[in-house]
């Protein structure tokens, strides 16, 4: 007798069958284990036309995977085509990358910029230290300035450019009086301004070789970061390979099922740098925005394929020939992976309310790399599939290590099993500790100071950051401790005895140096030296405050508030690079409302959609949140606080750029949230099978464990890698994502995940709906809240 004759049989004379006595047996074991862990309520089955819709969804994926497994060659031919397009495009597009968009757009401070243009006083693009083992005042060295000025004033592309030498501000000369200042405008935006700065520094140095030049300033800093950042992209990469290779070697034991991963890697990342190399002609896109969408790209392609694979090859198992294997996998695993690329895609568009362009242009490449992934998931894993063959079922169990080596099925971890069978136990006491630890790593997030990038972020031997150095110490009064005030309606010759009035007040101020006006120089609220200059009745006229402090400390940004709240002889603009900072820190501030409204409401929404369930996507959502606290809480503790690899910004200030933490907590919120679908899809599985809720959990933790292990690896080394770059603001974004994903594989995924679901029980499944009841023939129905 055949055995489904046999188990037909058994079950017609009332025998159970031998999966419904294992089942059985699995549940009481479970409940014998737990005691009075949980006695579920009668489970409430989802509602029809919400299963209908969601077998339509699933349905519609896996036909889409059966037909890529059919059309294998067509698949990947037009792939191979797509990715040589990709190379071309990105070799003729790769100089267009630009770096800035690091203050707020549209602020008091960027309007104060453009006004202070007309007197030559706005924050300079370049700042060129020419010095001289003569006096600057000698009459060769004074005519080699002068000359040095006038060609940078001619070059294509400069708005201005003043010096010592054609000024005889005393300010931009140097204390040993061997060297002085140029300080230059240049026209068009940053993205402008960097690529004019690339062609007029060698030209200058070409047309003064008896002076000796150093080069600072944003335009020059962006260069630098930006040319360091290609090169780091590259050794980055070097790196990631290989050890992403042999994590996923030792996670499928299968040299052909390890290439599906890379390959879908290699695809997304190569398809959205050449995607984002397009869009530089239309708009500023930051050359990190290459690094971090080659590093997130890379991760959560090899992520969705690793979960996605896995499941084909646990269907395999099951006796499914490769096509079905391919669109039962799509239909179950490959919907929450759409579903996970959904919600990464709304936490990285949410970041578009800050009114940054470095957010902004991060959020768009992360964006474009999301939809690669997604796409080369559902299309070019079931081609891969189709076209390795056999040779992806095929895994060397004797050839892994033991802690990696199944029992019996290869997608169960025991280990993963003890650990999950130990915190649903306890779940209270494993909760407490695993929400202790993450609170306790959030703590930090309270002193978090945040700065604008300057040169700091670059290599200690990078020419920007040396000459800045050398300038903040051969000037008393250097250039980006300037504040210009510009009055635009105050005629100077008019008003002179309320410029002097109010010029004593600013030079009065705590953290003022010194100021300076058209009719002298003051401090300590006294004129120390009058300027007799030839007096014009142009309108309006500007007033130079000089901070004590750096840029970056609480004395000049308290001096910032200040100077605009000192009142003036008619309406004042200030700028300079601490009002970027001040009006920044409030643009950011205003924004973050909107954005933890976006990027919470918008997942919780997600989630519930895909897990139909009240409870699991508001515990998501949760525990996001503290996912997101640990990640700023680690940034806050590695790099401000104890700046284990160097201040990031501020120039020695324990500080932390602004950027970062935003671009952190969102990436932190996103990749939680994918782990957090993919593994309750699991347990979802597991639920609506046997409708034991400690059971679902186990058998969800012990079936996604050693993924989620070989996952969080893939992410960390792809994220770590960039903490071989030399430029800082990459080394923390890196570190700090690393950490919060192993963080988040172990803590919240091994324990308070379990831990919660087990204390919850029932409730884990249950959600409001709409259900009808049955009415007579001929009347219609009554919907009712369920």
């Amino acid at each position: 007798m055949s055995d489904k004759a046999t188990a037909a049989s058994g079950s017609a004379n009332g025998a159970t069958p031998p999966a419904r006595r294992s089942t059985a047996r699995l549940g009481a074991r479970a409940r014998a284990s737990f005691g009075s862990a949980e006695r579920p309520a009668p489970p409430r089955p989802v509602p029809p036309a919400d299963e209908d819709a969601v077998k339509k969804g699933a349905a519609r994926l896996g036909a889409v995977a059966r037909w890529s497994f059919r059309h294998c060659w067509v698949v990947l031919g037009s792939t191979a085509c797509l990715l040589t397009l990709c190379a071309l495009v990105g070799l003729s597009e790769g100089t267009q990358w630009s770096n800035g968009g690091y203050s707020a757009d549209g602020t008091a401070a960027r309007r104060a910029e453009k006004a202070a243009r007309q007197f030559a006083a706005g924050t300079p693009d370049l700042i060129l230290y020419a010095r001289s083992d003569r006096s600057v005042d000698a009459p060769e060295v004074a005519e080699q300035g002068r000359r040095l000025t006038e060609r940078a004033a001619r070059s294509p592309g400069v708005a201005s450019a003043l010096s010592y030498w054609s000024t005889g501000l005393d300010p931009l000369r140097a204390s040993h009086e061997r060297g002085a200042l140029v300080r230059i405008d240049l026209e068009g935006g940053e993205s402008g301004a960097a690529r004019t700065a690339r062609t007029l520094v060698p030209a200058l140095r070409s047309a003064a070789p008896e002076l000796t030049l150093s080069v600072s300033g944003p335009a020059w800093v962006n260069v630098t970061a930006t040319d360091q950042a290609e090169r780091d992209l590259f050794h980055s990469e070097l790196f990631n390979l290989p050890v992403t290779f042999l994590v996923l070697v030792l996670a499928f034991g299968s040299l052909g099922a390890t290439l599906v991963p890379l390959a879908i890697g290699a695809t997304a990342m190569s398809g959205a740098v050449a995607l984002l190399a397009v869009a530089t002609r239309l708009t500023p896109v930051s050359v990190f925005a290459v690094n971090l969408s080659c590093a997130l790209g890379f991760g959560l392609a090899v992520d969705y394929a690793l979960f996605t694979l896995s499941r084909y090859r646990e269907e395999r198992n099951r006796g499914l020939g490769p096509e079905d294997a391919v669109g039962r996998a799509m239909s179950t695993t490959g919907r929450a992976v759409m579903f996970c690329a959904l919600t990464m895609a709304w936490c990285m568009a949410a970041l578009l309310v800050f009114p940054l362009g470095l957010i902004r242009s991060l959020a768009i490449a992360s964006l474009v790399v999301v939809a690669f992934c997604a796409a080369g998931t559902l299309f070019l894993i079931p081609a891969l599939v189709a076209a390795l063959g056999g040779r992806l079922d095929r895994s060397h169990t004797s050839r892994r290590p033991p802690w990696s080596r199944p029992s019996t099925d290869p997608s169960v971890s025991p280990a993963w099993r003890r650990v999950a069978l130990t915190v649903t136990r306890r779940p209270v006491l494993w909760a407490m500790a695993g929400s202790a630890l993450l609170l306790g790593l959030a703590a930090p997030v309270t002193g978090l100071r945040p700065a604008l990038m300057d040169e700091s972020v670059l290599p200690a031997h990078a020419e920007a950051r040396t000459a800045a150095g050398e300038v903040r110490a051969d000037f008393p009064h250097p250039p980006d401790r300037q504040l210009s005030v510009v009055l635009p309606r105050t005629d100077p010759v008019a008003r002179a005895a309320e410029l002097d009035a109010y010029a004593r007040r600013l030079a009065a101020l705590p953290g003022a140096a010194r100021v300076s006006t058209a009719a002298g120089d003051y401090t300590h609220g006294r004129l120390t030296g009058a300027r007799h200059g030839g007096a014009t009745r142009q309108r309006g006229t500007l007033v130079v405050v000089f901070a004590a402090e750096p840029v970056q400390s609480r004395s000049t940004a308290a001096l910032v508030d200040a100077v605009r709240g000192t009142p003036a002889p008619g309406p004042a603009q200030v700028a300079g690079t601490a009002a970027h900072l001040a009006d920044t820190r409030k643009a950011v501030t205003a924004a973050l409302p909107w954005w933890s409204t976006l990027m919470l409401s918008g997942v919780f929404g997600m989630l519930l959609l895909f897990t139909r369930s009240l409870f699991v996507a508001l515990k998501a959502a949760l525990l996001g949140a503290l996912a997101i606290g640990a990640a700023l809480g680690l940034m806050v503790l590695l790099f401000q606080r104890w700046q284990i690899l160097g201040p990031p910004a501020g120039g020695g200030e324990g500080v932390l750029e602004i950027t970062m933490p935003l671009l952190a907590a969102a990436l932190a919120f996103g990749l939680c949230v994918d782990y957090e679908v993919l593994l309750v899809s699991r347990m979802a599985e597991e639920w609506r099978r046997t409708r034991h809720n400690t059971a679902s959990i186990v058998f969800g933790v012990e079936h996604t464990g050693r993924l989620f292990t070989a996952a969080a690896l893939v992410v960390a080394v792809s994220m770590g890698a960039l903490m071989l770059s030399q430029v800082s603001l990459l080394v923390v974004l890196g570190a700090t994502m690393a950490a919060i994903v192993v963080l988040d594989a172990t803590v919240v995924r091994g324990v308070l995940v379990p831990a919660v679901m087990q204390m919850a029980g029932g409730a884990n499944w249950w959600t409001p709906t709409l259900r009808r009841r049955t009415a007579p023939a001929g009347r219609p129905a009554e919907a009712e809240t369920g």
